[in-house]
């Protein structure tokens, strides 16, 4: 295995494309005032695979941090969080070599989202996050994109504790 997730082919001495996420985002983004949200990141990139040197569609995200809820001590209680959404994603043997079925296999759309309740004191936070995927990485869930069944939808949780240097 050589680093960005290609596989050396000794007979060709050339690197051959391998199925992980190894992937950049090229865009532009700004800051949004949203009634009770306040500043929010809007961002819309192309989504371009490294391992293909290829484009394969788009991703449009957006970011908030928002404090509601602050004590006399001057501690505060904040909802905070993203939403990561692709869209136009290829599904094509050209694009997925390796694959059995790429139609299976990798998804055109999918995304996450964190939402996350913390509480922040001076240089401490402490908090919980709820993350939602769907065919996050444009991974289809269920396919079989890395040789075995994928999870590539679901729920996770987060409980953090923090120190702010």
């Amino acid at each position: 295995m050589v680093g960005g997730g290609a596989n050396f082919d000794p007979d060709s001495e050339r690197n051959i494309p391998g199925e992980d996420a190894n992937s950049s985002f090229w865009g532009i983004g700004s800051d949004l005032q949203v009634p009770w949200f306040g500043k929010m990141g809007l961002n819309l990139y192309g989504f371009y695979d490294l391992n293909r040197k290829e484009w394969n569609g788009y991703q449009v995200s957006t970011s908030w941090f928002t404090p509601f809820y602050t004590f006399q001590n001057g501690s505060f209680i904040s909802y905070q969080g993203y939403l990561d959404y692709q869209f136009g994603g290829k599904q094509n043997k050209t694009l997925y070599p390796n694959s059995k079925n790429p139609d299976k296999d990798h998804a055109t759309s999918g995304g996450a989202m964190f939402n996350g309740l913390y509480w922040h004191y001076d240089k401490f936070a402490l908090g919980y996050g709820l993350k939602l995927y769907s065919n996050v990485y444009l991974i289809k869930d269920g396919g079989n994109a890395f040789g075995a069944k994928t999870k590539a939808s679901g729920t996770s949780h987060f409980f953090a504790i923090s120190y702010k240097f």
